[in-house]
């Protein structure tokens, strides 16, 4: 019986790549890294919509109870496929962060959305006008713009290998 994998005929393991094959896989990896970091452009539209979506939902929640079923599952739906239309005109998606940056960011921006999602309820459950509702959309809104864009270039970066020269 003959062994597939590299190895000696005792069974034996031989011991993994030598230096010289592991630095020429390690420049491979780097080098797929900066043609991923290259191909992952947002386009402009991206951010705007995905702030637009973040801001209605977090105008659902301060809606009385038949608008709120109605318009959330819109607004939730709308999520998935901005993604779907993402990955499919680019070909790409990447679903985490890349480094300390990108994650430090993607953080913020999602405790800044629960602190949008949560004043939206205060205003549903208390005697607050409505109207007030627009304050932490519009803030659900830019942080989706501005900092969307921030985390997108920090990836970039990151997944390029120049997170210090930025």
């Amino acid at each position: 019986m003959e062994n597939d994998s590299r190895g000696d005929r005792s069974g034996r393991a031989a011991p993994g790549p030598t230096p010289s094959e592991a630095r020429e896989a390690l420049a491979g990896l780097e080098a797929d890294d900066a043609r991923l970091a290259e191909r992952l452009v947002t386009p402009g539209w991206y951010h705007p919509v995905l702030g637009a979506i973040v801001a209605l939902i977090v105008c659902t929640q301060a809606l009385p109870s038949p608008a709120s079923v109605a318009f959330l599952p819109v607004a939730l739906f709308a999520l998935p496929a901005l993604v779907l239309v993402y990955r499919r005109r680019y070909g790409l998606w990447v679903g985490q962060p890349a480094g300390p940056r990108s994650k430090r960011l993607l953080g913020t921006m999602v405790v800044l959305f629960l602190l949008c999602f949560g004043a939206a309820l205060v205003i549903k459950f208390t005697t607050v006008a409505y109207a007030w509702v627009l304050l932490p959309a519009g803030v659900g809104f830019v942080a989706s713009v501005v900092l969307g864009r921030r985390y997108d270039d920090a990836l970039r970066q990151e997944l390029g290998g120049t997170v210090g020269e930025a």
